[in-house]
């Protein structure tokens, strides 16, 4: 599967997307896709993307805290992130 298969796979599996103002400049991108924008109004959260960021936090602390080291190698952090993402 090459790069442009592996976009067009990923675009026709998203249907909807809640953001705030910076996502203002691909409405008219998305909606070619048929895929729905809900774009918030200025100083409102999003409130389901504020939780995802407090639950990846969450998992990054409890990750960080059972581990046995001091100063954390930059591809732990970096795999430690993947983990608590996915």
């Amino acid at each position: 599967m090459n790069k442009n298969e592996t976009k067009s796979t990923i675009i026709k599996l998203i249907k909807h997307i809640i953001g705030d103002g910076q996502f203002e400049c691909i409405t008219k991108h998305m909606e070619m896709h048929r895929i729905n924008i809900n774009i918030t109004g200025r100083d409102e959260p999003v409130p389901e993307v504020e939780r995802y960021i407090r639950t990846v936090k969450e998992r990054m602390r409890a990750i960080v805290n059972t581990l046995p080291f001091e100063i954390l190698p930059h591809q732990l952090i970096v795999q430690k992130v993947y983990n608590g993402m996915f």
